[in-house]
């Protein structure tokens, strides 16, 4: 019922409807439409039978017809294709009536078309859009860049109707209607388009394709593209829109090739490069080399952000972005952490630039690691030598190839009184400024010899540095070349110290080759090696007084060392102060002197040697005064030996030092004497009732008269010795403290030292030296007891403990003649030898009863 029912309606509605199939070939291209069914009014309108249409092809009943079919097809097939209703007035030429038009599209390639009578209004309408349309052609054709045609298809074939002077220009055509394309183009070139244009039209859509034309005797490439239309009667139109994309076409090669090139270079570069985007930090792209850097496939390390490699703070990844932001072009060193987990450091070169409207980084990397550790390496060697050079002993200075200094250390800086920041700039010759010391005279700087010569260098002994400040200071160098691959050096580096103290310390080696340092005098090995020359012409005749200070041994032992050593000083003085300054005054040895008198005679010779002979030299803090014993001889001929002349002048003084030498000794045990009653509390009475006591007690022994003379004179000297005593310790009155004591017990060695000196003395020099030892070992200096103290060190213990006891002393006053009897008796066989104080005391027994006295 209700198709029956629609049918119906349909029917008696006063419009046309038809409803119709678009067919589509195996491209998607409408090639014709089907009439499927149409109403009485459609029939009406249209002039067709319904009849005749029904389930048939534009194609079959449009027999003849074809532009018509074709227009009417590009249109149906514009309508599907947009998919929207659309409306046109069409005039039938055959129903001389306007005629609108309304196509609907449906489902499955299906349409529908309105038809009704056009109103007047409507046509009225469609004629002034027909007006305007003309009126958009012409901007169109006037204002495009393109060149721009219209063709017309009829006939079934196609002809220009329009085209705009850029068209003319290309086509060298400059009236074109009328003419078919292949009058322009040729016959090849339009039956290679012939079908775009059919195609076009057929479809009812615009069209887009690159072809290469002939146009005035050039191949040029055309972009074309068509828009396809029709005139209300039907009539095909294409309107052509060519644009020479030779250039073009040429230049998007070149980019592809281009293209192609950098992605090349990209893949198989065998720097890091890396594709990011700076806003999020997202890895857009990374070629071969980065992948096998950082252990990652590409597909690994494009899914990762810049974060996850790189070990920059946060912070410092933001800043970096936004630099990148900013579009900045920036280097620096980034620590990147690989899949591994190692770390490693590359240098970036990053440049913004953008695709697609997209800003993005390039980045280039390059693996420093070993590069960076090798550069730390030298940093550390540099700050190595650096404290080297400040801490070595030597001036350093570092110049450049034309001289200009480069470096000077600490040591180069007190030199030469410039500080590095001064001189670092400065040519050398500023800084280093050098004179002979001896002469004064400029020396040339040993760097300007290094770089002209390329050699090593070193100065003369004599050169001095010459400070900032006018300071002369001797210096000693080495100056080399800084050598490079060159055949010139690159520099030179000039090694110096200050030498003053080694030229001092020379001068003294060399003065204590030659001298005597306690005297100052010349010393044997100088004269020895003078001998040679002194032996020559102008010398003669030459004096040699040799002389030998009778008593230093003496002295050495009473006084000590020192005072001898004045001694020797004492009699150098006398030495040079008698002689001219051309005379050669010598230390030969100990206590021996020789003098060299060039032109001197014999008759001078002995006048400085009586002169010398009848001077007294004193020893300080005593009475003592020693004396020289002296031998002369002359050096007359060229043709002798001067050492045979020095040995008979030494001759002469052994003799006259056997002559001089019993009297001396005497005179000095005299005077040593003296000064030892003077200094203590000692008498030459003391020692004279010593002298007899021990004589009496010998002659009980029975002693020999070499005996008795020995033991005489051991009572006289044995405190000899204290003459070295300090004097307050000798008269102090109270007991003396163990500083004191440990002084006073030298005493025996001191006269033991004193008596071995004397030739006459030495027979009682081992009993000077025992007379303080006691009878149960507890004496001393050496601690021996009983029998093994000489007998007259016995004696004399006994006797000069009785003398001591009975006369007044600093520190008690004196015993009665029984007290100290029984002091013996108390401490014989401890202190003293039992039997001597035995027979000591029978003496003194007799002597009472002798001289009548009572107890």
């Amino acid at each position: 019922m209700q198709d029956k029912y629609t049918q119906n309606m349909l029917d008696i509605l006063p419009f046309g409807i038809g409803y119709f199939k678009l067919l589509l070939n195996s491209n998607q291209m409408a090639v014709d439409y089907v009439f499927l069914d149409l109403n009485p009014a459609f029939e009406k309108l249209s002039g067709w039978k319904r009849t005749e249409l029904l389930n048939k092809k534009a194609s079959e009943v449009l027999v003849g017809k074809e532009e018509t079919r074709q227009y009417w097809l590009s249109f149906y097939a514009s309508v599907m294709q947009s998919g929207r209703t659309q409306e046109m007035i069409h005039y039938m030429k055959e129903l001389k009536r306007y005629l609108s038009i309304s196509v609907i599209p449906a489902e499955d390639n299906h349409f529908t078309i309105f038809l009704k009578e056009a109103t007047p209004e409507a046509i009225r309408l469609n004629q002034q859009k027909s007006i305007g349309w003309g009126g958009m052609l012409d901007a169109i054709f006037d204002s495009s860049r393109d060149a721009v045609a219209m063709l017309e298809k009829r006939d079934g074939e196609y002809y220009y109707v329009r085209d705009n002077q850029r068209h003319q220009e290309a086509t060298g055509f400059a009236k074109i209607e009328g003419l078919t394309p292949g009058e322009v183009f040729g016959p090849a070139d339009y039956a290679n388009f012939r079908q775009l244009y059919d195609d076009c039209l057929n479809s009812g859509r615009p069209a887009h394709y690159v072809h290469i034309v002939a146009l005035q005797g050039q191949k040029r490439m055309w972009e074309i593209e068509m828009i396809p239309s029709f005139s209300q009667e039907g009539i095909g139109y294409l309107l052509l829109f060519n644009k020479d994309a030779t250039d073009i076409t040429k230049i998007q090669k070149e980019n592809e090739e281009l293209t192609q090139w950098l992605k090349v270079m990209f893949d198989q570069h065998q720097a890091m490069q890396l594709i990011y985007d700076p806003f999020s930090g997202e890895i857009v792209n990374a070629n071969r080399a980065a992948c096998q850097f950082y252990g990652y496939s590409k597909e690994e390390l494009c899914s990762r952000q810049l974060r996850h490699i790189s070990l920059l703070p946060p912070q410092k990844l933001e800043e970096r972005f936004h630099r990148e932001l900013m579009g900045y072009q920036y280097y620096e060193s980034l620590p990147s952490r690989l899949k591994s987990g190692e770390v490693r450091l590359l240098d970036f070169y990053a440049s913004s630039f953008f695709h697609q409207d997209r800003q993005l980084m390039h980045a280039l990397g390059f693996d420093v690691t070993g590069r960076e550790a090798y550069r730390s390496q030298m940093l550390q060697e540099r700050d190595l030598l650096e404290i080297t050079l400040r801490s070595i002993g030597d001036g350093v200075v570092v110049t450049d190839q034309n001289g200009i200094i480069t470096s000077l250390n600490h040591v180069g800086e007190e030199l030469t009184g410039w500080k590095r920041e001064q001189a670092v700039g400065c040519h050398f010759s500023e800084v280093i400024i050098l004179q002979s010391e001896e002469t004064g005279l400029p020396v040339e700087s040993p760097i300007q010899k290094v770089l002209q010569t390329g050699c090593v260098v070193e100065l003369d002994d004599d050169a001095e540095l010459i400070s900032h400040q006018g300071k002369c200071i001797p210096i000693a160098d080495r100056t080399a070349p800084l050598s490079l691959d060159s055949d010139s050096p690159a520099g030179a580096v000039m090694v110096f110290r200050d030498v003053s103290s080694e030229k001092q310390y020379n001068k003294q080696i060399e003065f204590l080759s030659y001298r005597d340092p306690l005297t100052g005098l010349y010393n044997r090995r100088y004269v020895e090696g003078m001998m040679n020359e002194l032996n020559n012409q102008e010398n003669l005749p030459l004096a040699i007084i040799m002389g030998d200070i009778n008593g230093l041994k003496i002295t050495n032992d009473v006084f000590g060392h020192q005072s001898g050593d004045m001694l020797l000083r004492s009699v150098a003085k006398l030495l040079r102060r008698s002689c001219k300054q051309k005379d050669m005054v010598a230390r030969w040895g100990g206590d021996e002197f020789i003098i060299f008198m060039p032109q001197t005679g014999l008759k001078r010779a002995e006048e400085i040697l009586d002169k010398l002979k009848n001077a007294q030299v004193s020893i300080e803090g005593s009475d003592l005064n020693v004396s020289l014993s002296l031998g002369c001889a002359v050096h007359c001929t060229t043709e002798g030996r001067v050492e045979a002349t020095l040995s008979k002048a030494e001759e002469y003084m052994y003799h006259q030092k056997l002559l001089d030498g019993k009297s001396y000794r005497n005179g000095i045990i005299n005077t040593l004497l003296a000064t030892l009653y003077e200094k203590s509390n000692e008498t030459e009475e003391h020692s004279k009732r010593m002298e007899e006591y021990c004589y009496s007690i010998g002659k009980r022994f029975q002693l020999s008269s070499k005996e008795l003379n020995e033991l005489s004179v051991l009572a006289l000297l044995h405190d000899i010795g204290k003459v070295s005593i300090d004097p307050d310790i000798l008269k102090k009155p109270g007991a003396l403290n163990e500083t004191e004591w440990q002084e006073m017990k030298r005493h025996p060695e001191i006269g033991y030292r004193i008596a071995q000196a004397t030739p006459e003395l030495a027979t009682v020099s081992e009993l000077i030296l025992a007379h303080h030892e006691r009878w149960d070992g507890t004496g001393y200096p050496r601690g021996i007891q009983g029998e093994s103290i000489p007998l007259a060190c016995r004696i004399l213990a006994v006797t000069d403990a009785f003398d001591a006891m009975t006369n007044d002393r600093v520190y008690r006053k004196a015993l009665n003649r029984l007290e100290a009897v029984c002091e013996l008796e108390r401490n014989a066989g401890t202190q003293f030898d039992p039997d001597i104080v035995h027979i000591f005391l029978e003496l003194l027994q007799a002597e009472k009863e002798e001289n009548g006295l009572k107890n």
